[in-house]
């Protein structure tokens, strides 16, 4: 089969390197040709980070070259695997024309039908896009079962985001034992915000313990809290994480949160550390609590979980182990490279 994906950013960008290249491999080895045309040029993501604009005209630009060669060229292939939508913010009447008579699937692990909702004039132009789009797929893969709720469409397949195994490989690797324990977060720019949300109980913790916040990925300072923040790279994530001690993924409770896939809990997992999260559904579907980690819903509750890890070596070595298991069994390409390929031949028959 001839497939073409179509991620929004180049694989600097990670919701689409981890939901579509990183399975490029499997879909090749299974025999079948795979062409790449993401949306944004290669550096949008970069400058995201970076906190410096991208031009919209560049952004212009490279909507109109996704037009034209998707008019010139999707007969050429069997299927297109789209994440999330075509083009942002362009209504649904020019991608069901471009999509006419082509074979496509769609991947979401972000609410983005919330953003067309958010003001008069979106829910004028925008509000059934996401609707349209998701009804005339073959199929929609989404990144936890919240999205049953959230898409009117019967044509769902749940894909986590998940980890390479190979990549987080625990066998050449050992735990280091430390004085100081470290509590580790891992995200970007634009997420960093969540930390604030547990500041208090991150403060109170400070007081009881001695233990640094690790932040890769992102600035921050918390008042009261001793805060190591770390530059991001594919090269050092694992070891960053792995050498750390208790996995944090605190987030708000709105409707975009409900959305997000809970990929930082299987990064901690896969390291071999506990974990401690909001209750939002991802968090509730990975985490086997008391087993693998907690869910914590208030203050009281981040300390309480926080100081039972902290304090006792036993309890986080039993639920890293569990934790580290269970991804393994369920969160892992491993896993999930041949399914999602299967998936897609099947509606090529």
């Amino acid at each position: 089969m001839k497939i073409l994906l179509l991620p929004k950013y180049h694989a600097e960008g990670a919701s689409s390197r981890y939901r579509l290249y990183n399975y490029i491999k499997y879909f090749e080895k299974r025999g079948h040709s795979v062409d790449v045309k993401p949306l944004l040029f290669d550096g949008y993501v970069k400058n995201l980070y970076a906190r410096r604009e991208n031009s919209q005209f560049d952004i212009v630009r490279d909507i109109l070259k996704r037009m034209l060669f998707l008019l010139g060229n999707k007969k050429k292939y069997e299927m297109l695997i789209i994440e999330k939508e075509l083009f942002t913010n362009v209504p649904y009447f020019v991608e069901g024309i471009i999509l006419k008579g082509v074979n496509y699937a769609l991947d979401y692990d972000d609410a983005i039908s919330i953003n067309y909702k958010k003001s008069r004039l979106k829910r004028l132009f925008f509000k059934r896009k996401i609707d349209n789009l998701t009804n005339r797929a073959s199929v929609v893969t989404v990144g936890n079962k919240w999205y049953w709720n959230e898409l009117k469409c019967a044509k769902l397949w749940y894909l986590p985001t998940v980890v390479d195994l190979e990549a987080y490989n625990l066998l050449d690797v050992e735990k280091v034992q430390k004085s100081t324990l470290i509590i580790v977060w891992i995200g970007s720019p634009s997420t960093v915000h969540y930390l604030k949300t547990i500041a208090g109980a991150l403060k109170k913790l400070s007081k009881k313990h001695d233990f640094i916040l690790r932040v890769i990925g992102a600035d921050i300072s918390l008042e009261g809290v001793r805060v190591e923040c770390v530059k991001w790279s594919q090269e050092t994530e694992f070891k960053l994480i792995q050498e750390s001690d208790i996995g944090i993924m605190p987030l708000l409770d709105t409707i975009w949160e409900k959305g997000k896939c809970g990929f930082k809990l299987i990064q901690y997992m896969a390291s071999g550390l506990p974990t401690v999260s909001s209750p939002e559904p991802a968090n509730e579907e990975i985490t086997v609590k008391g087993r693998t980690g907690f869910i914590a819903s208030n203050e009281d509750e981040w300390v309480k979980y926080m100081s039972i890890l902290l304090e006792d070596r036993g309890i986080r070595d039993k639920m890293g182990l569990e934790a580290r298991r269970r991804v393994e069994e369920n969160y892992s390409y491993q896993v999930w490279g041949n399914k999602l390929v299967s998936l897609i031949e099947s509606f090529n028959s």
